[in-house]
């Protein structure tokens, strides 16, 4: 028992170095696409327009999503006298350009294509990111253009109930009546109540002294 464990052991550990040292298809058929497209480019620059040509096609059908491919296959289908071929390329490169499948170092790459040639490609190049540009405005302008027929997207976008929400702002109560103030509906109590009682009450009429007249004993001889 312990000894198949040990050689199960051994057998994942193999196999694990050698998915670490041997590389993935994938990369290898990069790398084929790569050295391809590279043959193709010094076909190009060597004047051999028909090897570059049949190399290029190679990289793209291997399915790449370089531009610079299409691209150099569209410049060699030129000089071979394919017009419409080199357009198609051109215009293919330039959507794969625009549609930013990589990064590419396509300036750098047409450095050394001058003339009719450069300016033929750049007319595509220039479309193709006119025509992503429109249609990044128009998806903008319908994401905001269904926001504002369906009034529920912010709530739904943002619930109430999350945190930062504003709360509802309380209104103020009204402030109890003083003790000592004047009451509307009762009887004023209190000290200034008192006064104001004070204030209300008439003084005594004074008591009039007795005339001379009206003395009982002012007759009285005596």
């Amino acid at each position: 028992m312990r000894t198949s464990t040990i050689v199960t052991v051994a057998t994942f550990g193999a196999c694990v170095v050698a998915a670490l040292i041997t590389p993935s298809a994938a990369a290898r058929e990069d790398g084929i696409l790569a050295v391809a497209y590279g043959n193709g480019v010094h076909a190009y620059y060597a004047g051999d327009y028909q090897r570059s040509y049949e190399e290029l096609s190679t990289t793209i059908e291997g399915g790449t999503q370089d531009p610079r491919a299409f691209y150099f296959r569209g410049l060699a289908a030129l000089k071979l006298g394919r017009l419409d071929e080199a357009e198609a390329d051109f215009a293919l490169g330039a959507n794969a350009e625009a549609a930013g499948r990589g990064n590419w170092p396509v300036g750098r790459s047409l450095e050394r294509i001058q003339g009719e040639p450069r300016l033929q490609l750049e007319k595509h190049r220039v479309r193709a990111r006119m025509a992503a540009l429109q249609q990044r405005r128009e998806a903008i302008i319908r994401h905001y253009s269904d926001l504002e027929a369906d009034p529920d997207a912010q709530r739904r976008r943002r619930p109430e109930n999350l945190p930062g929400s504003p709360r509802p702002v309380e209104q103020p109560t009204a402030a109890p009546a003083e003790e000592t103030g004047t009451s509307p509906t009762g009887p004023r109590v209190g000290p200034m109540a008192e006064e104001d009682d004070a204030a209300d009450e008439k003084p005594a009429a004074p008591t009039p002294k007795p005339g001379k007249g009206d003395d009982p004993f002012g007759d009285d001889p005596f």
